[in-house]
C-alpha cells in the first residue's frame, strides 16, 4: 500500500477487510501493507489466511515512542503504545509483521538515543524487521509540513529549506549516513540488515557515510 488503508472509514465500512479476503483466495502474490492504525489488529485472521499462500509483510508505522513529540509531529495518528500492542498481537498470531520508522525527521528524531528506543520497542514487541528512511517532501508534504515546521521548531526551518531545497528527497550524504545507522542498529538488535520495501521491489541501499547531518 501507499496510503494507508486502515483509514478511520474502514470501522464502519470494512473495505480494507473485503480486499485481504479476496487476496487471500489468491497464490503466489507479493503483497506489504503500510499503516499506523492498530486496527489491522482486527484482521489477523484473515491475514494469517493470506499469509500461507502468498508472500505478506506488514509494516506497522511508527516515528518515535516519545508521546510528547509525536503529539507535536503527529497529532492526530494513535499513540505508540497502541500501535506497538498491534503489532504484539499481529506477532503472536504468526504474521510477519514489523516496525518501520518513516518518516525520520532530520534533526528531531534521526539521534541514536532516539532509534535506539524505537528499536528496543520493536524488539520487545515481537517484530521480526525494523526499516527505515528518511522524511520525503513532495510538493502537497511540503505545504503542509514546512509550516508546522516553523511553527513548532523555528530552529530547524531554515535548515530543512536549505535540505530540501529544489528536491523531494533528503542529500546523498545524510541518507548514506543515516543509511549506515540504521543497519548498525539492525545488527545490534538482531534484524535482518535491509531496505524493507525497497528491498522487496530491488532497489539498492546507498553506500554509508560516517557523519550524519544536513
Amino acid at each position: 500500500t501507499a496510503t494507508d488503508p486502515y483509514q478511520p472509514a474502514e470501522r464502519r465500512f470494512r473495505l480494507t477487510r473485503g480486499v485481504l479476503e479476496r487476496l487471500a483466495r489468491c497464490e503466489d502474490l507479493n503483497i506489504g501493507i503500510i499503516t499506523k492504525s492498530p486496527l489491522i489488529a482486527r484482521d489477523t485472521d484473515v491475514l494469517r489466511r493470506l499469509q500461507e499462500r502468498s508472500d505478506l509483510e506488514v509494516h506497522i508505522s511508527l516515528t518515535t515512542v516519545d508521546v510528547a513529540l509525536i503529539r507535536q509531529v503527529e497529532a492526530r495518528s494513535p499513540m505508540p503504545a497502541v500501535r506497538l500492542r498491534a503489532l504484539r498481537r499481529l506477532a503472536d498470531a504468526g504474521v510477519r509483521v514489523g516496525l518501520i520508522v518513516a518518516p525520520v525527521l532530520p534533526g528531531i528524531t534521526d539521534d541514536v538515543p532516539h532509534l535506539e528506543a524505537l528499536f528496543q520497542a520493536a524488539r520487545e514487541a515481537g517484530a521480526r524487521f525494523v526499516h527505515a528512511g528518511p522524511l520525503r517532501l513532495y510538493s502537497a508534504v511540503r505545504d503542509r509540513f514546512l509550516p508546522m515546521l516553523e511553527e513548532r521548531f523555528p530552529h530547524l526551518a531554515a535548515r530543512y529549506r536549505r535540505a530540501y531545497d529544489g528536491r523531494s528527497g533528503v542529500p546523498r550524504d545524510y541518507a548514506r549516513a543515516l543509511g549506515a545507522r540504521i543497519k548498525q542498529l539492525q545488527a545490534r538488535f538482531g534484524f535482518p540488515a535491509n531496505d524493507g520495501m525497497a528491498d522487496r521491489y530491488g532497489r539498492r541501499l546507498a553506500p554509508v557515510q560516517r557523519e550524519l547531518g544536513l
